[in-house]
């Protein structure tokens, strides 16, 4: 039987080699459709297709916790996938139009995996790790992340000229391979007690009761809301435009733009996790000068002309919105009974997929009808509103949970 600290490593690589691997399968996925048909319009299925199984999944997701221990959730969505993805490798020289359907159930299957796999991962995490090193650890957790995806996408894009798709998905399947390996050596270190008893009704609405009971989370949840309608600016086909209309360069600069904003990301994870010590004092505070940065710097990017300085704004743009996302993760794991986590991250997941989905919708309708200029106005707004959600609940955004409010939320009504 492994201890907590291995099998905290376990996690951590299993989920590094789970992130390359769902990049490359992307990079393969979109190869493939376009190879296939050509159309943009089959090519955009893929992330619709991928939201729309994580919402209906996440919100499904209290049903499995209940029933399963989260390291045997890990394991068994991650050999899913690897199944999945073994057939689409087998399937894949034969795609042509007639049966492209194929891929598009695999692809939901795929994701819908993942919305059960993601509220387990973040919900083991404080069973792994002593609540003093959360922050640290979080920090550790996003820089890898981070990490992956600033390697995998360019990586990605030279073996698919190299090889070619059909030969990285093998590539892709022994990532999910040695990642399920990885989960699998995950100890059974959680010790929760399951609530197969609980009527479904109450298990799917638990996490919901325990978000809307409790202030922090309640107050974080309403910002999510209206930060990830903001995010949805961010989508590639309106900085696609961004860059044409108002930086008035080619497609290249669309590549720079999400480069730097990966490398800021990954440069404030590293300062995060340097002063971890210093953020864990002051979580509250973090997230509302995240809010009202993120404003500024949205702006700026939104109205800018001058292409490096774009370039400039986009990586700073990672430094708050790093230290926000460490700050509300480690909020969440100590505001949160360890029993319930898990389904805490689920109706949170939910919520954020829904807002996510809605906002594409919206700020690609804003770009066409009124520009794209005015669509990082709206997004800006949007983060103003976040801050105000933040600053009219500075008092319970600040407040430190007690062992007392911990055992509460065991019990919500």
């Amino acid at each position: 039987m492994f201890g907590k600290q291995a099998s905290f490593r376990f996690l951590w690589f299993g989920q590094m080699f789970a992130n390359l691997g769902d990049v490359l399968y992307i990079v393969c996925v979109i190869k493939l459709i376009h190879d296939t048909t050509g159309s943009v319009t089959y090519m955009s299925l893929v992330p619709f297709l991928n939201t729309s199984s994580l919402l209906i999944s996440g919100f499904l997701a209290p049903l499995v916790i209940n029933k399963y221990k989260l390291q045997s959730i890990l394991f068994y969505t991650q050999s899913g996938k690897t199944v999945l993805l073994l057939v689409l490798c087998f399937i894949a020289p034969f795609i042509h139009l007639k049966i492209l359907y194929l891929i598009f159930i695999l692809i939901c299957f795929i994701a819908f995996l993942d919305g059960w796999a993601s509220p387990a991962r973040n919900a083991l995490i404080p069973n792994l790790v002593e609540d003093s090193k959360l922050v640290k650890t979080n920090s550790l957790l996003a820089i890898s992340d981070q990490v992956v995806q600033l390697i995998a996408w360019p990586i990605g894009s030279i073996l698919l000229f190299a090889w070619g798709g059909k030969n990285i998905l093998w590539l892709t399947f022994s990532l999910f391979v040695v990642s399920t390996a990885f989960m699998w050596f995950i100890g059974n270190v959680a010790n929760l007690h399951l609530q197969e008893k609980q009527s479904r009704l109450n298990a799917l609405k638990e996490g919901w009761s325990i978000i809307w009971q409790t202030p922090r989370l309640r107050t974080i949840s309403f910002m999510n809301i209206l930060e990830t309608m903001a995010n949805g600016v961010w989508i590639a086909a309106i900085l696609f435009v961004y860059v044409s209309e108002a930086l008035h360069k080619g497609e290249n600069w669309w590549g720079f733009i999400n480069a730097t904003f990966f490398a800021g990301m990954l440069f404030s994870g590293i300062f995060i996790y340097r002063y971890s010590n210093v953020l864990e004092k002051n979580l509250g505070k973090t997230m509302l000068w995240s809010s009202c940065s993120l404003i500024i710097i949205t702006t700026l990017f939104g109205t800018t002309s001058i292409p490096w300085f774009a370039l400039f704004v986009s990586f700073i743009y990672g430094f708050p919105q790093m230290a926000r996302d460490v700050a509300e993760t480690t909020i969440i794991q100590k505001s949160v009974n360890k029993q319930h986590l898990a389904k805490v991250y689920s109706a949170r997941g939910t919520l954020i997929y829904g807002a996510f989905g809605i906002s594409s919708l919206i700020m690609g309708w804003v770009t066409d009808q009124f520009g794209v200029r005015v669509s990082f106005i709206f997004a800006a707004v949007l983060f103003l509103f976040s801050y105000l959600v933040a600053q009219i609940n500075k008092r319970s955004l600040f407040m430190v949970t007690t062992e007392e409010e911990l055992n509460e939320s065991l019990y919500p009504e």
